[in-house]
Order: C-alpha cells, then structure tokens, then sequence
C-alpha cells in the first residue's frame, strides 16, 4: 500500500496540474489493487501517461502487462494481475476486457481517417475509453472496453454521409492482427520547420486553434508530450495530435521561388 507521505512524495515529483492529477490516480489503482487482491487495469493511455504510470509501477516494483493493440500503435492499456490470476492465458485476460469495433461504411466512395475519428468521437466516448482507429482496406477499426460495446452498437449509425455496418471481433482474430497501418505521402509547403506551421498544412487547422491544443497537451513528438509550437522539426520526427492522426516527418524536397519549403510527410492512413 502506498500511504500518504509515500503519495506526497511521488506526487511532487510532477509539476503540471493534469500530471498530478493523473499519478493520483495511478497510486489509487495501486492500492485498490493491494489492498483488494483483484485485477485493476487503466483506461487506453497516451504517451505521456504511459510514462507517468510505468514510472510509478518501476519504483514500487509492481508487476504489471502491458496490452498494446497492433505494432505502431500509441495508446496502450496497463493491467495489475493477482497472484491467483497469473496462471491464466495473459492474451485471455486481455480479451475478457477489451474488444475490436469493426466499421464498414455502405457507400463506395472512400471515408478518411479523420471522419472515422469525427463520428467515433461525436457519440460521446471520452478519449481514454478508445485506442488507435485503423483503418485498412476501406474499413475502419479501434479498440475499445467491452463495456463500452453495446453503447456504441446502439449509438454509431454513420460516418461522414454513409451509413455504416458494424461488427465486433476478438483482438487475437486474424483479420485484426493481419491489419497493416497504411501511410500517404503527401506534400506541404510551409514558411518553416516549426511544428505549428506543418500541422496547420496537415491537418487545414488555423495556427491560433493549433496553438490552443499544444497548450492542451494534445501533441507528442516521438513520444513525448510538446507544448512548444515554435518546436522545429527533423527528418523521422514522430508527430502525434490529439484527434487528428498521426504523421512522420520525411525529406526537405525544397524550396519554392518564395522561399517556402517543400517537405514530404507520411502521414498514417
């Protein structure tokens, strides 16, 4: 059990609010789970809370798995198993707890990334109750808590302008693991290398609400959390924002007569 000067002393370590806040929730966890001897695990965590977690769970030297969607994926969930618990299949576990939302839209033309992660958010799920949304060859799929299944059955009825067909499927089945994350290759042209400038090209963002969700915590590079906007970026940068996807930073192509440069980013599909 953690007591209160220990959780006075971890929580110290952080000094943004929103860090505290989620690391008083780690040591709450840990001691539902110490003290009632049952399985505990977190919602789908980000970058950042990942770190804070395993951080925590390394200095107390508490055991835990680690249920990471597909290869590539940046939001995971953590479990703490009772002793009587590890006997079992630890793939088994996972799947008593989580599930796969399979979407097929109904009409021919193409739906993008974006509009999958618009309507998946528009129901009302917070964003720690879904993991990463896939989407491959024309469907759409994203991890979700079993408990959250038959709400979004009932609830998701379409995506953009088509009516959609959903199904749920095992997270070890075939076709979820045979997903491949794709990747389009586009081209922006931006005054500079800062990250404000690339992610209002990418993603048709104004740079002032792109600045407002920097200072919401809403983007990671290469993992970790970034608050900077003027951050310059470099070839194999990792960019990750919050509700709009997830890119790689590729080659300066080069310059235009106005001086703009010309960069190559692959952005996940």
């Amino acid at each position: 059990m953690i007591n209160k000067d220990l959780k006075t002393k971890i929580l110290n370590y952080y000094s943004k609010k929103d860090d505290k806040i989620f690391a008083g929730v780690i040591i709450d966890k840990i001691n539902k789970f110490e003290s009632n001897n049952y399985l505990v695990y977190t919602n789908f965590l980000n970058e950042n809370e990942k770190e804070i977690a395993l951080s925590i769970l390394n200095k107390l030297n508490i055991k835990y798995y680690i249920f990471s969607p597909l290869k590539d994926t940046s939001k995971v969930v953590i479990f703490l198993l009772p002793e009587y618990m590890l006997k079992e299949n630890i793939e088994d576990i996972f799947n008593k707890y989580i599930s796969v939302i399979k979407i097929v839209p109904k009409l021919k033309d193409k739906v993008t990334h974006r509009e999958y992660m618009g309507s998946i958010y528009s129901i009302g799920l917070k964003d720690d109750m879904i993991g990463d949304i896939f989407v491959y060859n024309d469907q759409a799929y994203f991890f979700t808590f079993m408990q959250n299944v038959d709400y979004i059955l009932n609830n998701l009825t379409s995506v953009g302008k088509s009516n959609i067909k959903i199904e749920t499927l095992d997270i070890y089945s075939d076709e979820v693991q045979n997903i491949k994350i794709k990747y389009k290759n586009i081209t922006v042209m931006i005054p500079s290398n800062r990250i404000d400038a690339i992610l209002s090209e990418v993603y048709l963002i104004s740079r002032n609400k792109i600045k407002d969700k920097i200072n919401n915590g809403d983007l990671y590079i290469n993992s970790k959390e970034m608050f900077f906007a003027a951050y310059n970026v470099k070839e194999g940068d990792i960019v990750s924002f919050s509700k709009c996807g997830k890119f790689k930073i590729g080659k300066i192509l080069g310059n235009t007569k106005t001086g703009k440069i010309i960069l190559n980013i692959e952005k996940y599909s």
